[in-house]
């Protein structure tokens, strides 16, 4: 490769593998004047992960720069994105629809079941039902039944409000906003590789990870 080319990189903070080798092309984006030397860039090896190796590999610019400098000294590189790039390295799993359909209704029936376990125990917590009597025997004069239209748009307005709220049904999306639980679970997607390039950094000074 012609010394003084420019070659950009940018890490991710995560990526995922499903081969025995890691590439650069794996951990970053790349961006060079030429496309094959691109191409020859996202080849270039990080790692070998080995028969039963440990899933997850931490890679730091600095070392992503060693790399590409023991590749070609002359290249001038210009790093961006993540200090460091989190590496998942797994097996991928066999495809059993079949299974992949028992698991998610089992999820969907405990989360329902869980769900309507908390709503009922707020419900009996602040007395709904006494209040939704009181009200319709104002509004009325007449004694409630336990079964009335209070009963039902209070029904109705809570899904509807989890519904919105949480704006997951793809045909009944309001916004293509991220949703509150796609943002939470990035929130602990950055905390796993936070904490395991922390645990990587105190193994190498030999600090307990406790």
């Amino acid at each position: 490769m012609p010394g003084g080319n420019e070659l950009y990189v940018k890490l991710k903070e995560k990526a995922s593998v499903r081969e025995r080798t890691i590439r650069l092309g794996h951990a970053a984006e790349i961006w060079c004047a030429r496309p094959a030397e691109r191409q020859r860039w996202q080849r270039l090896p990080l790692a070998q992960v080995p028969p039963g190796g440990k899933h997850r590999y931490v890679f730091s610019a600095l070392e992503v720069l060693a790399k590409i400098r023991a590749e070609d000294p002359q290249v001038a590189v210009t790093l961006l994105g993540a200090g460091d790039v989190v590496v998942d390295c797994r097996k991928k799993p066999d495809k059993h629809t079949w299974l992949v359909h028992l698991k998610t209704a089992a999820v969907c029936l405990i989360t329902f079941v869980g769900a309507a376990f908390a709503i009922m125990t707020f419900n009996s917590d602040v007395d709904v039902g006494t209040i939704f009597r009181s009200l319709y025997q104002l509004c009325t004069g007449e004694p409630s039944n336990g079964r009335t239209m209070l009963e039902a748009g209070y029904s109705l307005g809570l899904f509807l409000g989890i519904v919105i709220f949480f704006n997951h049904v793809s045909k009944l999306r309001v916004t293509d906003d991220p949703t509150p639980l796609e943002v939470q679970m990035r929130k602990y997607e950055q905390d796993v590789n936070t904490a395991i390039v922390q645990n990587e950094g105190r193994q190498e000074d030999g600090v307990d990870k406790s």
